[in-house]
Parts: C-alpha cells; structure tokens; sequence
C-alpha cells in the first residue's frame, strides 16, 4: 500500500508540475493554475475516496436504577452552599460573582444576595461534593464569604 500511495504522488508532481507546490515569487501574485493542470488535479484527487469519514457507532449505556455506593453514602445533592452577609463586597460584585462563578441566572443572583443581606444568610446552590467544593473555593478567592454544609435529601 505505501509503494502504491508513493506512486500516485510522483504521478501527480509529473502531472502537475513542481512549480504549482512552489511559493511565487515576491511582489507577484500567484499564478492561476491553466484549465489543463486544473483538469489534472481534479482527476488525480478524485481517486483519492471520499473526502468525508462515516461517523462512529457508540453502545448506549444501560441505566441502572440502583445508586451507586457514593451516592448512597452522599445522597444524590447532599451538599447546600451557603452565601453570607458581609459588609466588604458591594451587593452588585456578590450578584455577579454569584452570575459567574455559580451559573445563576441575574434574576435568582440577586434574589440569593438580597436574601443574605437581609437575613445575614442564603442558600445558594445544592449539588454533589465535589462541585459544591469548587464552587466555594471560587467563591472564596473572589472574596465572598461562603461555607458548604451537608443537607439530607428529604429537605
């Protein structure tokens, strides 16, 4: 097979020519291929197959209706983050932080910060460990004060 794919290529150079894979030269522009070098590219790399590759057949995975261990142990969104007041940040960088970092629409980032600047406390989102921990830790380098509690599933 490369013995084959090597010959076509020197086909095509003879057929072609060297110079249409050379730069022209500077201040010129480049030449236009004439009607006959045209013809012959086009029947040298229609050869070539088809240009488009067949897309790969994926397996579905089967759904299984058990929880897994962790999710056993940890409940399905165990984790709640939690929003303080604090009276260094402005209301409106809390509201973005909150837009940013977390994903909340504006709409619900301002209820959350409103919320923890009238009751010194919000909830800001439930989800799995891991994530709650990212999106504290960001939350703190921002300079937000911030904590994440575990809540049972029932709430």
């Amino acid at each position: 097979m490369p013995k084959l794919i090597q010959v076509l290529f020197i086909a095509i150079l003879a057929l072609v020519g060297a110079s249409a894979f050379s730069p022209s030269p500077r201040g010129t522009s480049a030449s236009v291929a004439s009607p006959r070098q045209t013809r012959h590219i086009t029947t040298s790399l229609s050869m070539a197959g088809p240009a488009t590759l067949e897309p790969t057949k994926t397996e579905k995975k089967k759904k299984t209706a058990e929880p897994t261990k962790e999710d056993q142990k940890q409940g399905s969104e165990g984790w709640e983050v939690r929003l303080f007041n604090d009276p260094m940040n402005k209301r409106e960088y809390v509201a973005r932080c909150l837009t940013e970092i977390v994903g909340l629409s504006d709409g619900l980032a301002y209820q959350v910060m409103m919320q923890a600047h009238q009751f010194g406390l919000a909830a800001i989102i439930r989800c799995h460990q891991e994530r709650a921990e990212l999106y504290r830790d960001s939350l703190v380098e921002h300079g937000l004060v911030v904590d994440m509690v575990p809540v049972a599933d029932d709430e």
